[in-house]
């Protein structure tokens, strides 16, 4: 097994255990961190995975209503229609921490509705169509701000995932080693001082 190129003295031997320490230390951080990253990215995906199929089916809803818009008024008049209603969306992006990772904010709201779309300047089949895009935007605005987090928490998991797999099966395994081997070298150097010694005084005794 590799052990550090260190000299086996008793202060390498100390420089090395506080190194050990140190990185076991570290390693048990690193595997809560990992841990809790785990499970932050697996409740997102369940999240995604819903709002991508509530998605789709606010998108599926919205053509839909559009489709029947265009049988029901023209598209002429229904790209008029259109161009005369006043629609703003208010779309913030901000964001918040988790493990010390920047995760996106993304709030997307609509223009609330008013009566006049109805009963002065479209149809109700144009309303409809309003109304099904202004929830497409909001389940929009929520997936990008989930995907967005998946992504990162991802990368940031993957980081952490080859560091942990750094100290767990090379530096931490080295500085044991190295730490055995000190150790054994430093026994068998008083095992041949005591003889040493002991033969000495039988030199003087004799």
């Amino acid at each position: 097994m590799a052990r550090l190129n260190l000299p086996p003295t008793k202060s390498s031997l100390l420089q090395v255990s506080s190194s050990l320490e140190f990185a076991e230390q570290g390693f048990e951080l690193l595997e809560q961190k990992r841990q809790i990253l785990v499970l932050e990215l697996m409740s997102r995906l369940e999240n995604a995975k819903r709002l991508q199929q509530e998605s789709d089916r606010a998108l599926t809803e919205a053509y839909k209503a559009l489709r029947a818009a265009q049988m029901s008024s023209g598209s002429i008049t229904l790209m008029q229609e259109a161009a005369s209603v006043p629609v703003e969306s208010d779309i913030k992006i901000g964001g918040h921490r988790v493990m010390g990772i920047d995760l996106p904010a993304v709030k997307a709201r609509p223009a609330e509705m008013t009566a006049s779309f109805g009963l002065t300047r479209t149809n109700l089949t144009s309303d409809e169509v309003i109304a099904k895009f202004h929830e497409v935007l909001k389940l929009l605005g929520e997936l990008a701000e989930i995907e967005s987090a998946v992504f990162r928490l991802a990368m940031e998991l993957r980081k952490t995932q080859r560091r942990v797999n750094a100290l767990e099966k090379v530096f931490l395994p080295e500085y044991r080693e190295t730490i055995r081997y000190i150790r054994d070298t430093l026994e068998e150097r008083e095992r041949d001082e005591l003889i040493i010694m002991k033969m000495i005084k039988q030199q003087r005794h004799n």
